[in-house]
């Protein structure tokens, strides 16, 4: 990186037009000599020649340097390290048949529903959201966007009707479809990336390991907000257009009952860096998952920005002194 640059190059134009005139203005003055000799004794010519070129001098030298100073020159005085305002927050949501149990009231899908909306309204404008949700499989709902009332508007389509092809929970499945998103904008433009999952945790079988691993290995944190409660609650089953039309039963014929499975959510955090919120109340979880990404921020999304000095505030300066001086100059050969 350079060491001086020019924050106006265009003002330099005017360079130019000042050599004319300060040619112009030289000549003039050496006329004015020549014509003085018929007049003046030599040794007051002489007098007036030393101090009409100091005067010529810092007219000229002052003009040039206000030129300069239009031109916004500047020196380069290092780098420091900007904490990035804007972060890429991709929210993963659970749509599968164990979300509609009421052990979180008024429902686990409707109490994360609220923490979403809740943190929506909260968000700093330099930061982009998207959605995706997953049960059996994983699918983006909404690219990442700044219009925060995109995402709202997809977030009011879910109901129980989408989730009648999601039963299971295969949390990999909504973690990988998460990280296609966001790698996918990280190649084009860095910033800070973060998963926040909403979810009871009951995982059913699918490699979430894996896809927790993939995420510490691009750096990207998950945020879970655990959905639910250890004692749980029957999971209810739904008909193809997604009416409630009883509860699913095991093997054995019992009512099938769906707990949280917090021990999951806390490895999936523990090994990305994040941290896990139980559901106590939403806008106190909202809070603090608030605070963790501006801890995120300050701690390791950050960027070097190049360091300027002016230096056209010294040249204005040195500008005026000059004018003065010529001007005293002047009134004392008067």
């Amino acid at each position: 990186m350079p060491m001086l640059d020019i924050a106006q190059p265009k003002a330099l134009l005017l360079l130019p037009i000042w050599l004319l005139i300060s040619f112009a203005i030289w000549w003039g003055v050496k006329q004015k000599r020549k014509r003085l000799t018929f007049w003046l004794s030599p040794e007051e010519v002489k007098r007036w020649w030393m101090r009409t070129k100091l005067q010529v001098f810092l007219l000229l030298a002052s003009t040039l340097m206000l030129v300069i100073a239009l031109a916004q020159p500047r020196y380069f005085a290092g780098k420091v390290n900007v904490p990035v305002q804007g972060v890429d927050i991709l929210l993963c949501l659970d749509v599968s048949h164990s979300m509609l149990c009421e052990d979180i009231k008024p429902s686990r899908l409707e109490f994360a529903q609220s923490l979403i909306a809740n943190l929506l309204e909260r968000l700093q404008p330099g930061d982009r959201v998207g959605l995706v949700v997953f049960g059996g499989s994983g699918f983006p709902l909404c690219p990442l966007t700044y219009d925060l009332s995109i995402v709202r508007t997809y977030l009011d389509l879910i109901s129980p009707s989408v989730m009648v092809y999601n039963p299971t929970t295969y949390i990999a499945e909504g973690l990988n479809a998460s990280l296609k998103l966001l790698i996918g904008k990280q190649k084009r433009e860095p910033r800070g990336s973060v998963i926040v999952l909403l979810t009871d945790g009951e995982d059913q079988g699918s490699n979430w390991k894996q896809s927790a691993s993939e995420c510490a290995k691009l750096g990207i944190p998950v945020f879970a907000f655990a959905i639910g409660t250890e004692k749980g609650a029957p999971v209810p089953e739904l008909t193809e257009t997604g009416i409630v039309k009883g509860y699913k039963r095991d093997l054995r014929g019992n009512i099938a009952i769906s707990k949280l499975g917090l021990e999951t959510l806390q490895s999936i955090a523990r090994k990305t860096g994040g941290k896990v919120y139980l559901p106590v109340d939403a806008n106190q979880e909202v809070s603090a998952l608030l605070r963790d990404l501006s801890d995120y921020r300050q701690r390791v999304w950050t960027r070097q920005v190049a360091q300027w000095r002016e230096i056209f505030p010294l040249l204005v300066l040195l500008a005026a002194l000059m004018l003065l001086a010529e001007t005293w100059l002047v009134r004392k050969g008067e």
